[in-house]
């Protein structure tokens, strides 16, 4: 596809090139007359510092950014957790909280007996023989029975062998 002498003036003054061999046809066609005039205005205006061209970023931009916006999904990632982690303890301290509070209302006080100051003449004797009428309480009579926990024994001979060394030991201390 050719391009017609207009488009070709056009794309020169666009790449910033010089015209060459299309200045005759620049310097004769009224539209290209303008698009020169245009062109020279917005020369003057960079040259006043009003038009602002991009400077090349240079060499490793790409990569600069590439780490940049690693950096930033690696910081927001850290921050999400943070949060959600924030958010788990929060709700299991929620949940301790009202499996662990008591109900609003409040049992009424029970009455506690004064106390009395005087002296019962003759202090009450227990009874010698429990009501058993129930099978724990038997039980816990029976292993109470001094007579017969006393023959329940561990042998004392091998308790004291095991701990002669520490006798040795303790021998020159005195408390």
């Amino acid at each position: 596809m050719t391009l017609s002498v207009c488009d070709q003036v056009t794309e020169r003054v666009a790449l910033g090139e010089s015209l060459g061999e299309l200045a005759e046809h620049a310097a004769a066609c009224p539209t290209c007359q303008r698009l020169a005039v245009v062109s020279n205005q917005l020369g003057q205006l960079g040259r006043f510092g009003m038009m602002h061209h991009e400077v090349d970023p240079g060499l490793g931009f790409s990569a600069r950014m590439t780490i940049g916006a690693q950096h930033r999904i690696a910081v927001r990632r850290r921050r999400k957790l943070a949060a959600s982690l924030a958010a788990t303890v929060a709700t299991g301290a929620f949940g301790v909280f009202l499996v662990t509070r008591t109900s609003g209302v409040t049992p009424p006080p029970t009455p506690t007996p004064e106390p009395t100051l005087s002296m019962p003449s003759k202090p009450s004797e227990p009874d010698p023989t429990p009501a058993v009428s129930d099978a724990d309480l038997a039980t816990l009579v029976q292993l109470a029975d001094v007579d017969h926990s006393s023959r329940i024994s561990a042998k004392w001979a091998r308790i004291k062998k095991p701990l002669a060394p520490y006798k040795k030991l303790l021998k020159g201390v005195t408390p």
